[in-house]
Protein backbone atom coordinates (compact mmCIF):
# COMPACT_ATOMS: atom_id res chain seq x y z
CA UNK A 1 0.00 0.00 0.00
CA UNK A 2 2.87 2.35 0.75
CA UNK A 3 4.41 1.81 -2.70
CA UNK A 4 1.02 2.32 -4.37
CA UNK A 5 0.44 5.52 -2.38
CA UNK A 6 3.87 6.85 -3.32
CA UNK A 7 3.18 6.01 -6.98
CA UNK A 8 -0.18 7.77 -6.79
CA UNK A 9 1.35 10.85 -5.19
CA UNK A 10 4.09 10.88 -7.83
CA UNK A 11 1.50 10.64 -10.60
CA UNK A 12 -0.55 13.48 -9.13
CA UNK A 13 2.58 15.63 -8.80
CA UNK A 14 3.43 15.03 -12.46
CA UNK A 15 -0.12 15.88 -13.51
CA UNK A 16 -0.08 19.10 -11.48
CA UNK A 17 3.28 20.05 -13.00
CA UNK A 18 1.92 19.33 -16.49
CA UNK A 19 -1.12 21.50 -15.81
CA UNK A 20 1.05 24.34 -14.51
CA UNK A 21 3.43 24.03 -17.45
CA UNK A 22 0.45 24.17 -19.80
CA UNK A 23 -0.67 27.40 -18.10
CA UNK A 24 2.82 28.85 -18.36
CA UNK A 25 2.92 28.38 -22.13
CA UNK A 26 2.30 31.55 -24.04
CA UNK A 27 -1.00 31.13 -25.95
CA UNK A 28 0.35 33.23 -28.83
CA UNK A 29 3.27 30.82 -29.26
CA UNK A 30 0.90 27.86 -29.28
CA UNK A 31 -1.39 29.53 -31.83
CA UNK A 32 1.44 30.66 -34.13
CA UNK A 33 3.26 27.32 -34.11
CA UNK A 34 0.07 25.32 -34.55
CA UNK A 35 -0.87 27.35 -37.60
CA UNK A 36 2.71 27.21 -38.90
CA UNK A 37 3.00 23.41 -38.77
CA UNK A 38 -0.45 23.04 -40.34
CA UNK A 39 0.37 25.50 -43.10
CA UNK A 40 1.27 24.04 -46.47
CA UNK A 41 3.37 27.09 -47.17
CA UNK A 42 5.73 26.34 -44.27
CA UNK A 43 6.07 22.67 -45.18
CA UNK A 44 6.61 23.52 -48.84
CA UNK A 45 9.24 26.14 -47.98
CA UNK A 46 11.20 23.64 -45.88
CA UNK A 47 11.07 20.96 -48.57
CA UNK A 48 12.14 23.41 -51.26
CA UNK A 49 15.00 24.63 -49.05
CA UNK A 50 16.27 21.09 -48.49
CA UNK A 51 15.95 20.29 -52.20
CA UNK A 52 17.91 23.43 -53.13
CA UNK A 53 20.69 22.51 -50.72
CA UNK A 54 20.94 18.95 -52.07
CA UNK A 55 21.07 20.26 -55.64
CA UNK A 56 23.66 22.92 -54.73
CA UNK A 57 25.97 20.33 -53.10
CA UNK A 58 25.54 17.92 -55.99
CA UNK A 59 26.28 20.57 -58.62
CA UNK A 60 29.40 21.74 -56.80
CA UNK A 61 30.77 18.22 -56.33
CA UNK A 62 30.13 17.27 -59.97
CA UNK A 63 31.52 20.46 -61.50
CA UNK A 64 34.68 20.74 -59.37
CA UNK A 65 37.40 18.65 -60.91
CA UNK A 66 40.03 18.86 -58.16
CA UNK A 67 37.69 18.24 -55.25
CA UNK A 68 39.99 15.53 -53.86
CA UNK A 69 42.98 17.89 -53.72
CA UNK A 70 41.22 21.09 -52.66
CA UNK A 71 41.77 22.35 -49.13
CA UNK A 72 38.97 24.92 -49.18
CA UNK A 73 36.12 22.90 -50.69
CA UNK A 74 34.38 22.53 -47.33
CA UNK A 75 34.58 26.24 -46.67
CA UNK A 76 33.17 27.08 -50.09
CA UNK A 77 30.31 24.58 -49.84
CA UNK A 78 29.52 25.73 -46.31
CA UNK A 79 29.24 29.36 -47.43
CA UNK A 80 26.95 28.34 -50.32
CA UNK A 81 24.66 26.34 -48.04
CA UNK A 82 24.79 28.95 -45.30
CA UNK A 83 23.91 31.70 -47.79
CA UNK A 84 20.90 29.74 -49.06
CA UNK A 85 19.69 28.96 -45.54
CA UNK A 86 20.18 32.53 -44.34
CA UNK A 87 18.38 33.99 -47.37
CA UNK A 88 15.36 31.75 -46.85
CA UNK A 89 15.33 32.38 -43.09
CA UNK A 90 15.66 36.17 -43.35
CA UNK A 91 12.99 36.28 -46.04
CA UNK A 92 10.50 33.80 -44.63
CA UNK A 93 10.59 34.18 -40.82
CA UNK A 94 10.44 38.02 -40.57
CA UNK A 95 7.80 38.32 -43.30
CA UNK A 96 5.72 35.52 -41.78
CA UNK A 97 5.77 37.17 -38.33
CA UNK A 98 5.37 40.74 -39.58
CA UNK A 99 2.57 40.13 -42.08
CA UNK A 100 0.49 38.16 -39.60
CA UNK A 101 0.83 40.83 -36.91
CA UNK A 102 0.13 43.61 -39.42
CA UNK A 103 -3.11 41.84 -40.36
CA UNK A 104 -4.08 41.60 -36.69
CA UNK A 105 -3.11 45.27 -36.22
CA UNK A 106 -5.34 46.38 -39.11
CA UNK A 107 -8.45 48.50 -38.58
CA UNK A 108 -10.69 45.46 -39.12
CA UNK A 109 -9.19 43.41 -36.27
CA UNK A 110 -7.98 46.25 -34.03
CA UNK A 111 -10.84 45.87 -31.53
CA UNK A 112 -9.99 42.20 -31.02
CA UNK A 113 -6.42 43.15 -30.22
CA UNK A 114 -7.49 45.70 -27.59
CA UNK A 115 -10.25 43.70 -25.86
CA UNK A 116 -8.25 40.49 -25.47
CA UNK A 117 -7.25 39.53 -21.93
CA UNK A 118 -3.76 38.61 -23.10
CA UNK A 119 -1.25 41.22 -22.01
CA UNK A 120 0.58 43.22 -24.71
CA UNK A 121 3.96 41.89 -23.60
CA UNK A 122 2.65 38.33 -23.89
CA UNK A 123 1.52 39.04 -27.46
CA UNK A 124 4.88 40.46 -28.53
CA UNK A 125 6.93 37.85 -26.67
CA UNK A 126 4.71 35.17 -28.17
CA UNK A 127 5.31 36.46 -31.70
CA UNK A 128 9.03 36.64 -31.00
CA UNK A 129 9.27 33.16 -29.50
CA UNK A 130 7.32 31.71 -32.42
CA UNK A 131 9.81 33.33 -34.82
CA UNK A 132 12.69 31.89 -32.78
CA UNK A 133 11.20 28.39 -32.90
CA UNK A 134 10.67 28.63 -36.68
CA UNK A 135 14.28 29.75 -37.07
CA UNK A 136 15.49 26.83 -34.95
CA UNK A 137 13.42 24.47 -37.11
CA UNK A 138 14.96 25.80 -40.34
CA UNK A 139 18.50 25.71 -38.94
CA UNK A 140 17.97 22.18 -37.59
CA UNK A 141 16.74 20.96 -40.96
CA UNK A 142 19.83 22.38 -42.69
CA UNK A 143 22.34 21.34 -40.02
CA UNK A 144 23.14 17.86 -41.49
CA UNK A 145 24.11 19.41 -44.83
CA UNK A 146 26.23 22.07 -43.13
CA UNK A 147 27.96 19.46 -40.95
CA UNK A 148 28.77 17.40 -44.05
CA UNK A 149 31.04 20.20 -45.31
CA UNK A 150 33.46 19.49 -42.43
CA UNK A 151 34.58 16.30 -44.22
CA UNK A 152 35.44 18.28 -47.36
CA UNK A 153 38.21 20.11 -45.45
CA UNK A 154 38.85 23.82 -45.13
CA UNK A 155 36.43 24.57 -42.28
CA UNK A 156 36.56 23.79 -38.56
CA UNK A 157 33.67 23.09 -36.20
CA UNK A 158 34.20 26.12 -33.89
CA UNK A 159 34.07 28.46 -36.89
CA UNK A 160 30.89 26.78 -38.10
CA UNK A 161 29.28 27.17 -34.66
CA UNK A 162 30.18 30.87 -34.41
CA UNK A 163 28.91 31.59 -37.94
CA UNK A 164 25.64 29.76 -37.28
CA UNK A 165 25.18 31.72 -34.04
CA UNK A 166 25.69 35.01 -35.91
CA UNK A 167 23.18 33.95 -38.56
CA UNK A 168 20.64 32.93 -35.93
CA UNK A 169 20.91 36.26 -34.12
CA UNK A 170 20.63 38.16 -37.41
CA UNK A 171 17.41 36.33 -38.32
CA UNK A 172 16.02 36.98 -34.83
CA UNK A 173 16.82 40.70 -35.09
CA UNK A 174 15.23 40.88 -38.54
CA UNK A 175 12.08 39.16 -37.26
CA UNK A 176 11.77 41.57 -34.34
CA UNK A 177 12.33 44.52 -36.69
CA UNK A 178 9.43 43.41 -38.88
CA UNK A 179 7.25 42.87 -35.80
CA UNK A 180 8.04 46.43 -34.70
CA UNK A 181 7.19 47.84 -38.14
CA UNK A 182 3.93 45.85 -38.13
CA UNK A 183 2.96 47.41 -34.78
CA UNK A 184 3.14 50.98 -36.11
CA UNK A 185 -0.39 52.49 -36.32
CA UNK A 186 -0.31 53.67 -39.93
CA UNK A 187 -2.53 53.27 -42.98
CA UNK A 188 -2.18 50.78 -45.80
CA UNK A 189 -0.05 53.05 -47.97
CA UNK A 190 2.43 53.66 -45.17
CA UNK A 191 2.38 49.97 -44.28
CA UNK A 192 3.44 49.16 -47.83
CA UNK A 193 6.23 51.74 -47.60
CA UNK A 194 7.31 50.31 -44.25
CA UNK A 195 7.30 46.84 -45.78
CA UNK A 196 9.63 48.03 -48.55
CA UNK A 197 11.83 49.71 -45.94
CA UNK A 198 11.90 46.52 -43.88
CA UNK A 199 12.86 44.48 -46.96
CA UNK A 200 15.75 46.87 -47.63
CA UNK A 201 16.89 46.45 -44.02
CA UNK A 202 16.78 42.67 -44.42
CA UNK A 203 18.90 42.85 -47.59
CA UNK A 204 21.44 45.03 -45.78
CA UNK A 205 21.44 42.62 -42.83
CA UNK A 206 21.89 39.65 -45.14
CA UNK A 207 24.85 41.20 -46.95
CA UNK A 208 26.56 42.29 -43.73
CA UNK A 209 26.01 38.88 -42.10
CA UNK A 210 27.42 37.04 -45.11
CA UNK A 211 30.43 39.36 -45.19
CA UNK A 212 31.07 38.79 -41.47
CA UNK A 213 30.61 35.02 -41.80
CA UNK A 214 32.92 34.85 -44.80
CA UNK A 215 35.62 36.83 -43.04
CA UNK A 216 35.46 34.59 -39.98
CA UNK A 217 35.60 31.38 -42.02
CA UNK A 218 38.53 32.51 -44.14
CA UNK A 219 40.51 33.70 -41.12
CA UNK A 220 39.56 30.71 -38.99
CA UNK A 221 37.94 31.18 -35.62
CA UNK A 222 39.23 27.98 -34.03
CA UNK A 223 42.71 29.35 -33.43
CA UNK A 224 41.34 32.57 -31.87
CA UNK A 225 38.81 31.11 -29.43
CA UNK A 226 41.36 30.99 -26.63
CA UNK A 227 42.33 34.65 -27.00
CA UNK A 228 40.81 37.39 -24.85
CA UNK A 229 40.34 39.76 -27.78
CA UNK A 230 38.08 37.28 -29.54
CA UNK A 231 35.72 36.95 -26.58
CA UNK A 232 35.70 40.69 -26.07
CA UNK A 233 34.48 41.20 -29.63
CA UNK A 234 31.96 38.38 -29.21
CA UNK A 235 30.68 40.08 -26.06
CA UNK A 236 30.42 43.47 -27.77
CA UNK A 237 28.52 42.01 -30.73
CA UNK A 238 26.21 40.03 -28.43
CA UNK A 239 25.46 43.10 -26.29
CA UNK A 240 24.80 45.17 -29.40
CA UNK A 241 22.34 42.67 -30.85
CA UNK A 242 20.75 42.10 -27.44
CA UNK A 243 20.24 45.83 -26.91
CA UNK A 244 18.62 46.25 -30.32
CA UNK A 245 16.30 43.28 -29.88
CA UNK A 246 15.31 44.38 -26.38
CA UNK A 247 14.63 47.95 -27.51
CA UNK A 248 12.47 46.76 -30.41
CA UNK A 249 10.58 44.47 -28.02
CA UNK A 250 9.88 47.34 -25.62
CA UNK A 251 8.80 49.63 -28.47
CA UNK A 252 6.52 46.96 -29.93
CA UNK A 253 4.87 46.36 -26.54
CA UNK A 254 4.30 50.10 -26.15
CA UNK A 255 2.79 50.45 -29.63
CA UNK A 256 0.10 47.79 -29.17
CA UNK A 257 -0.99 49.12 -25.80
CA UNK A 258 -4.21 51.19 -25.73
CA UNK A 259 -3.77 54.94 -25.98
CA UNK A 260 -5.03 55.40 -22.42
CA UNK A 261 -2.35 53.09 -21.02
CA UNK A 262 1.11 54.09 -19.88
CA UNK A 263 2.89 53.33 -23.14
CA UNK A 264 6.13 55.06 -22.18
CA UNK A 265 6.80 52.95 -19.09
CA UNK A 266 8.33 49.80 -20.72
CA UNK A 267 10.50 51.79 -23.12
CA UNK A 268 11.90 54.31 -20.62
CA UNK A 269 12.32 51.70 -17.91
CA UNK A 270 14.20 49.42 -20.32
CA UNK A 271 16.44 52.23 -21.57
CA UNK A 272 17.19 53.42 -18.04
CA UNK A 273 18.15 49.94 -16.84
CA UNK A 274 20.31 49.26 -19.90
CA UNK A 275 21.86 52.74 -19.56
CA UNK A 276 22.89 51.99 -15.97
CA UNK A 277 24.28 48.50 -16.52
CA UNK A 278 25.79 49.42 -19.88
CA UNK A 279 27.49 52.42 -18.31
CA UNK A 280 28.92 50.29 -15.49
CA UNK A 281 30.22 47.75 -18.03
CA UNK A 282 31.71 50.53 -20.19
CA UNK A 283 33.47 52.16 -17.23
CA UNK A 284 34.86 48.83 -16.03
CA UNK A 285 36.02 47.98 -19.53
CA UNK A 286 37.65 51.38 -19.89
CA UNK A 287 39.47 50.95 -16.58
CA UNK A 288 40.66 47.41 -17.33
CA UNK A 289 41.74 48.08 -20.93
CA UNK A 290 43.18 51.55 -20.16
CA UNK A 291 41.24 53.15 -23.00
CA UNK A 292 38.16 55.36 -23.23
CA UNK A 293 36.79 53.50 -26.27
CA UNK A 294 34.06 51.56 -24.34
CA UNK A 295 32.77 54.81 -22.83
CA UNK A 296 32.83 56.48 -26.27
CA UNK A 297 30.69 53.70 -27.71
CA UNK A 298 28.30 53.75 -24.72
CA UNK A 299 27.64 57.49 -24.73
CA UNK A 300 27.40 57.69 -28.53
CA UNK A 301 24.81 54.89 -28.69
CA UNK A 302 22.60 56.38 -26.00
CA UNK A 303 22.92 59.97 -27.19
CA UNK A 304 21.62 58.86 -30.59
CA UNK A 305 18.73 57.07 -28.88
CA UNK A 306 17.99 60.19 -26.84
CA UNK A 307 17.96 62.28 -30.02
CA UNK A 308 15.10 60.14 -31.34
CA UNK A 309 13.49 60.27 -27.90
CA UNK A 310 13.27 64.08 -28.14
CA UNK A 311 11.12 63.82 -31.28
CA UNK A 312 9.01 61.06 -29.72
CA UNK A 313 8.47 62.90 -26.44
CA UNK A 314 7.38 66.17 -28.02
CA UNK A 315 4.74 64.26 -30.02
CA UNK A 316 3.15 62.49 -27.05
CA UNK A 317 -0.18 63.49 -25.55
CA UNK A 318 -0.22 66.49 -23.23
CA UNK A 319 -1.99 64.76 -20.32
CA UNK A 320 -1.65 61.15 -19.13
CA UNK A 321 -4.80 59.07 -19.15
CA UNK A 322 -6.97 58.52 -16.08
CA UNK A 323 -5.95 54.84 -15.95
CA UNK A 324 -2.31 55.93 -15.64
CA UNK A 325 -3.04 58.43 -12.88
CA UNK A 326 -4.98 55.89 -10.80
CA UNK A 327 -1.94 53.63 -10.55
CA UNK A 328 0.34 56.30 -9.09
CA UNK A 329 1.65 55.84 -5.53
CA UNK A 330 0.48 58.12 -2.73
CA UNK A 331 3.95 59.25 -1.71
CA UNK A 332 4.89 62.58 -3.31
CA UNK A 333 8.49 61.46 -3.81
CA UNK A 334 7.44 58.29 -5.61
CA UNK A 335 4.92 60.25 -7.70
CA UNK A 336 7.68 62.64 -8.74
CA UNK A 337 9.85 59.70 -9.79
CA UNK A 338 6.89 58.15 -11.63
CA UNK A 339 6.45 61.45 -13.49
CA UNK A 340 9.55 60.67 -15.55
CA UNK A 341 8.25 57.21 -16.53
CA UNK A 342 4.66 58.14 -17.43
CA UNK A 343 3.28 58.95 -20.85
CA UNK A 344 3.07 62.62 -21.69
CA UNK A 345 4.97 65.24 -23.62
CA UNK A 346 6.35 67.04 -20.56
CA UNK A 347 7.17 63.71 -18.90
CA UNK A 348 9.10 62.51 -21.93
CA UNK A 349 11.08 65.72 -22.26
CA UNK A 350 11.96 65.68 -18.56
CA UNK A 351 13.20 62.08 -18.75
CA UNK A 352 15.17 62.65 -21.97
CA UNK A 353 16.88 65.82 -20.76
CA UNK A 354 17.74 64.15 -17.45
CA UNK A 355 19.34 61.21 -19.26
CA UNK A 356 21.33 63.47 -21.62
CA UNK A 357 22.64 65.56 -18.70
CA UNK A 358 23.45 62.42 -16.71
CA UNK A 359 25.34 60.92 -19.68
CA UNK A 360 27.43 64.04 -20.12
CA UNK A 361 28.04 64.22 -16.38
CA UNK A 362 29.31 60.63 -16.19
CA UNK A 363 31.64 61.17 -19.16
CA UNK A 364 32.91 64.49 -17.77
CA UNK A 365 33.71 62.94 -14.38
CA UNK A 366 35.38 59.95 -16.04
CA UNK A 367 37.73 61.91 -18.27
CA UNK A 368 38.56 64.20 -15.33
CA UNK A 369 39.44 61.21 -13.16
CA UNK A 370 41.49 59.46 -15.86
CA UNK A 371 43.01 62.10 -18.14
CA UNK A 372 45.98 59.91 -19.12
CA UNK A 373 43.94 56.98 -20.45
CA UNK A 374 43.99 56.36 -24.20
CA UNK A 375 41.41 57.83 -26.61
CA UNK A 376 40.80 60.83 -24.36
CA UNK A 377 40.36 63.19 -27.32
CA UNK A 378 37.78 60.86 -28.90
CA UNK A 379 35.75 60.71 -25.67
CA UNK A 380 35.80 64.47 -25.09
CA UNK A 381 35.09 65.36 -28.72
CA UNK A 382 32.31 62.84 -29.34
CA UNK A 383 30.56 63.57 -26.03
CA UNK A 384 30.53 67.32 -26.60
CA UNK A 385 29.52 66.93 -30.25
CA UNK A 386 26.53 64.71 -29.46
CA UNK A 387 25.50 66.74 -26.42
CA UNK A 388 25.43 69.99 -28.43
CA UNK A 389 23.50 68.16 -31.15
CA UNK A 390 20.86 67.14 -28.62
CA UNK A 391 20.86 70.68 -27.20
CA UNK A 392 19.89 72.07 -30.61
CA UNK A 393 17.31 69.33 -31.17
CA UNK A 394 15.83 70.12 -27.75
CA UNK A 395 15.55 73.80 -28.73
CA UNK A 396 13.87 72.91 -32.01
CA UNK A 397 11.47 70.57 -30.20
CA UNK A 398 10.40 73.19 -27.64
CA UNK A 399 10.00 75.77 -30.40
CA UNK A 400 7.83 73.37 -32.40
CA UNK A 401 5.68 72.62 -29.34
CA UNK A 402 5.23 76.34 -28.65
CA UNK A 403 4.24 77.05 -32.27
CA UNK A 404 1.77 74.16 -32.30
CA UNK A 405 0.05 75.26 -29.10
CA UNK A 406 -0.31 78.95 -30.02
CA UNK A 407 -0.42 79.27 -33.82
CA UNK A 408 -0.75 75.80 -35.34
CA UNK A 409 -3.58 74.66 -33.10
CA UNK A 410 -5.30 72.60 -35.79
CA UNK A 411 -2.34 70.24 -35.98
CA UNK A 412 -2.57 67.32 -33.59
CA UNK A 413 0.01 66.71 -30.91
CA UNK A 414 1.20 63.50 -32.55
CA UNK A 415 2.41 65.51 -35.59
CA UNK A 416 4.65 67.84 -33.59
CA UNK A 417 7.70 65.93 -34.78
CA UNK A 418 6.89 66.96 -38.37
CA UNK A 419 6.95 70.63 -37.34
CA UNK A 420 10.22 69.98 -35.53
CA UNK A 421 11.81 68.41 -38.61
CA UNK A 422 10.68 71.33 -40.75
CA UNK A 423 12.24 73.77 -38.28
CA UNK A 424 15.49 71.77 -38.31
CA UNK A 425 15.57 71.94 -42.11
CA UNK A 426 14.82 75.68 -42.11
CA UNK A 427 17.32 76.44 -39.37
CA UNK A 428 20.03 74.45 -41.13
CA UNK A 429 19.50 75.81 -44.65
CA UNK A 430 18.32 79.42 -44.30
CA UNK A 431 21.43 80.80 -42.49
CA UNK A 432 23.65 79.12 -45.08
CA UNK A 433 21.63 80.67 -47.93
CA UNK A 434 21.96 84.09 -46.28
CA UNK A 435 25.71 83.57 -46.20
CA UNK A 436 25.70 82.79 -49.90
CA UNK A 437 23.86 86.04 -50.62
CA UNK A 438 26.11 88.13 -48.38
CA UNK A 439 29.31 86.74 -49.90
CA UNK A 440 27.94 86.29 -53.39
CA UNK A 441 30.99 87.79 -55.11
CA UNK A 442 33.60 86.53 -52.67
CA UNK A 443 35.06 83.15 -53.58
CA UNK A 444 37.09 82.86 -50.35
CA UNK A 445 34.15 83.01 -47.93
CA UNK A 446 33.70 79.25 -48.14
CA UNK A 447 37.14 78.70 -46.69
CA UNK A 448 37.06 81.44 -44.06
CA UNK A 449 33.56 82.38 -42.90
CA UNK A 450 31.18 79.63 -43.93
CA UNK A 451 31.18 78.11 -40.44
CA UNK A 452 29.45 81.17 -38.99
CA UNK A 453 26.44 80.56 -41.25
CA UNK A 454 26.08 76.94 -40.12
CA UNK A 455 25.00 78.06 -36.65
CA UNK A 456 21.49 76.61 -36.93
CA UNK A 457 22.70 73.15 -37.94
CA UNK A 458 22.75 70.66 -35.05
CA UNK A 459 25.53 68.58 -36.63
CA UNK A 460 28.41 71.06 -37.21
CA UNK A 461 30.32 70.87 -33.94
CA UNK A 462 33.36 69.62 -35.88
CA UNK A 463 33.94 73.14 -37.22
CA UNK A 464 36.35 73.95 -34.38
CA UNK A 465 36.78 77.65 -35.21
CA UNK A 466 33.18 78.50 -34.28
CA UNK A 467 32.40 76.10 -31.44
CA UNK A 468 32.01 78.91 -28.92
CA UNK A 469 29.44 80.52 -31.23
CA UNK A 470 27.47 77.27 -31.61
CA UNK A 471 27.46 76.66 -27.86
CA UNK A 472 26.51 80.26 -27.02
CA UNK A 473 23.64 80.38 -29.51
CA UNK A 474 22.38 76.97 -28.42
CA UNK A 475 22.50 77.86 -24.73
CA UNK A 476 20.78 81.22 -25.22
CA UNK A 477 18.12 79.61 -27.41
CA UNK A 478 17.55 76.88 -24.81
CA UNK A 479 17.01 79.50 -22.08
CA UNK A 480 14.46 81.33 -24.25
CA UNK A 481 12.69 78.09 -25.24
CA UNK A 482 12.46 76.96 -21.62
CA UNK A 483 11.16 80.38 -20.55
CA UNK A 484 8.39 80.35 -23.18
CA UNK A 485 7.40 76.78 -22.28
CA UNK A 486 7.93 77.00 -18.52
CA UNK A 487 4.29 77.73 -17.67
CA UNK A 488 3.13 74.84 -19.82
CA UNK A 489 5.63 72.50 -18.15
CA UNK A 490 4.74 73.60 -14.59
CA UNK A 491 1.02 73.17 -15.34
CA UNK A 492 1.72 69.59 -16.43
CA UNK A 493 3.61 68.88 -13.22
CA UNK A 494 0.91 70.38 -10.99
CA UNK A 495 -1.85 68.73 -13.00
CA UNK A 496 -0.06 65.38 -12.82
CA UNK A 497 -0.04 65.42 -9.02
CA UNK A 498 -3.46 67.03 -8.55
CA UNK A 499 -5.26 64.72 -10.98
CA UNK A 500 -3.58 61.64 -9.58
CA UNK A 501 -4.80 62.48 -6.06
CA UNK A 502 -8.32 63.39 -7.17
CA UNK A 503 -8.66 60.20 -9.23
CA UNK A 504 -7.46 58.12 -6.31
CA UNK A 505 -9.95 59.77 -3.94
CA UNK A 506 -12.77 59.33 -6.43
CA UNK A 507 -11.99 55.66 -6.93
CA UNK A 508 -11.89 55.13 -3.16
CA UNK A 509 -15.30 56.81 -2.77
CA UNK A 510 -16.77 54.60 -5.50
CA UNK A 511 -15.45 51.51 -3.77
Amino acid sequence: MTAEAELSNSTQTKLKFAERFDDWLNPIVVKELRQAVQSRFVITALLVLLAIQIIAVAIYLMTTADISFSYDAGRTVFMILFGIMLAVSMLFVPLYSGVRLAAERSETNLDLLFITTIKPRSIIFGKMLAAVVLTVMIFSACLPFLTFTYFLRGVDLPSMAVVLAIGFVSVTLSAQTMVFLACLPVGRAFKFMLGVFGFILMVIGYVSTMATAGGMLWEGVGSKIGSMDFWQWVGIIALNYGFQIGLLLALSIALIKPISANRALPVRLYLTIVWIFGGIAALLGSWVEATHDPVVYWQASFNIVFAFSIFTAISERDWPGASVLRTLPESSGKRLLRFFFSSGSANGLAWTVSMIVATYGVCWIWWRLFPNVGSLAELVGSTRWLTVMNLYLFCYALTAAFLRRHWLTRIGTKWTWVICLMLVAIGSIVPFLIGLLVYLNDSDWWREDYGIWMVGNPFVWDVAAHRSLYLSVGSFWAVLAIAFNLQWFLERIRGFHAQSLSDKNQSERLE
